[in-house]
């Protein structure tokens, strides 16, 4: 199932303490009691239990292929690279994707710049979506409603954290470790206001690619009587890489009121209707 609204759906008819009230996300998610968490299934772990087992179907050989060559062109510790996704959980089937994690933005941001460059040069393997691609995405992610196809290629076929590795699918999220992040759970609160959308100018990309990604934004426009937004935030990997500093931007989504003891400003968050979305309509550097 790919749409949260129909995991949603299904877990409040079969399993419903698997949903979860966040008092201070004020929003419904999806969480496993703790009593009831059997096994913490972690990415890095993984990938180091595959480097030590001959047993090992395709999937999990192209994986693991992946992770040392990206470990190794970009220089960094194979233990800051992850494998996520189906083959995490021994679920994948031989049309699976490769889905990896970068841990710390050290990592992330060097990966991310060898990985630019060899798609470029189409080297080790690596090459980038082509509009068949493209066109199996954006029947995937059911984006009629939301955007043109020509519309969604102009936005994806630049995107590094997603192509080909060896012929199969990868996507790769980046995650930033628990201390370089400036909140903890409790700090502060966020209080969902209504539905708005908007033009803003992208005056900070530096955490487009991390998950959640962050694009701080300026002369803002929108309707309503709301404060604008400082800033889009996306909690779905779909909408890292989107915009660019310097970019003008169309966003719909959810307007939030961020409030902490020392802090009260708000905040557009998008992917968790399927009309959210975010695209450039044109460039302040132009």
């Amino acid at each position: 199932m790919y749409a949260l609204d129909t995991r949603a759906k299904l877990l409040a008819r079969k399993w419903p303490k698997y949903l979860y009230h966040d008092p201070f996300l004020q929003r419904e998610l999806q969480a496993v009691p703790i009593n009831d968490v059997k096994h913490h299934y972690l990415p890095s772990k993984k990938l180091a239990h595959m480097r030590q087992t001959t047993k090992l179907d395709r999937q999990e050989h192209l994986a693991l292929d992946m992770a040392e060559t990206l470990a190794r062109e970009a220089k960094v510790p194979l233990s800051k690279i992850g494998v996520s996704g189906s083959i995490l959980v021994s679920l994948h089937t031989t049309k699976s994707d490769i889905d990896l994690i970068l841990q710390g933005s050290d990592a992330a941001l060097k990966c991310y710049s060898k990985l630019k460059e060899t798609l470029e040069r189409r080297a080790h393997g690596f090459a980038p979506y082509v509009k068949n691609d493209l066109r199996k995405l954006y029947r995937q992610r059911s984006l009629n409603a939301a955007m043109s196809f020509d519309v969604f290629v102009k936005h994806e076929q630049p995107k590094v954290l997603q192509g080909k590795f060896k012929g199969t699918d990868y996507f790769i999220r980046c995650v930033m470790s628990p201390n370089e992040r400036d909140e903890t759970y409790g700090d502060r609160k966020y209080h969902r206001l209504s539905r708005a959308s908007i033009h803003a100018t992208i005056s900070d990309d530096s955490e487009s690619i991390f998950t959640p990604c962050t694009y701080r934004i300026v002369d803002v426009q929108m309707t309503g009587k709301h404060t604008a937004p400082s800033e889009i935030v996306s909690f779905r990997g779909r909408f890292c890489e989107q915009a660019r500093r310097g970019d003008r931007v169309w966003a719909n989504g959810v307007l939030e009121k961020v409030v902490a003891k020392d802090i009260e400003n708000y905040r557009l968050v998008i992917g968790e209707d399927p009309q959210d979305f975010l695209v450039t309509v044109g460039n302040s550097k132009a």
